[in-house]
């Protein structure tokens, strides 16, 4: 069994690289729950619709938004994902850069993550109440992802590091929470 807090008995990191559908454990899906009652107005999605969100044969814009630090990115994010401070000030600017890179896309999407999903909820919360208060228009949805990139690597969900190398690893965030991410995927 892992020591994620995951009473379902992860699985090792799976040797022909398949994705392990598996379904959050009990730590995992309370924490996913604290996090939607503290930020109740952000969208949720799980991790196997952003997986088929990504496919080319998606009818979905989608830009990833990184909501972690430097040092944890490096180490792993899901491809194609950008990462921003979720603490940014300066909101005009990263609705500003997140509207002309979905200018005219087709259902333009923003799916926020972290490490479990407490930044990135609090990113998405107030990218929607910037957006809502600015008036503009053709706005994107916003989402947060559920587990975030715990449950992407739990799930053996495609990563790459900060060099654009596959990898399986992900930053623990802290000796705390990182019991949630699946021990052999912890980055030494």
């Amino acid at each position: 069994m892992s020591n994620s807090g995951d009473t379902t008995g992860s699985p090792e990191p799976s040797k022909s690289g398949e994705i392990q559908e598996n379904q959050p454990g009990f730590f995992m899906r309370s924490t996913i729950a604290s996090f939607r009652l503290k930020f109740p107005t952000v969208k949720n999605i799980e991790t196997s619709k952003l997986y088929d969100w990504i496919k080319p044969s998606s009818s979905r814009s989608v830009l990833i938004l990184d909501a972690r630090p430097e040092e944890e990115y490096a180490i792993s994010h899901i491809e194609g994902a950008e990462r921003v401070d979720f603490e940014t000030e300066n909101l005009t600017e990263l609705s500003e850069s997140i509207r002309e890179k979905l200018e005219d896309k087709p259902n333009p999407t923003v799916v926020c993550y972290c490490s479990i999903g407490y930044r990135s909820s609090a990113l998405a919360s107030r990218l929607q109440e910037f957006q809502q208060s600015s008036g503009q228009d053709n706005v994107p949805e916003v989402y947060n992802l559920a587990g975030s990139l715990f449950q992407w690597a739990n799930e053996r969900r495609p990563m790459v590091d900060g060099e654009g190398r596959p990898t399986v690893y992900a930053h623990p965030y802290s000796a705390v929470w990182g019991k949630l991410l699946d021990e052999p995927l912890r980055k030494p």
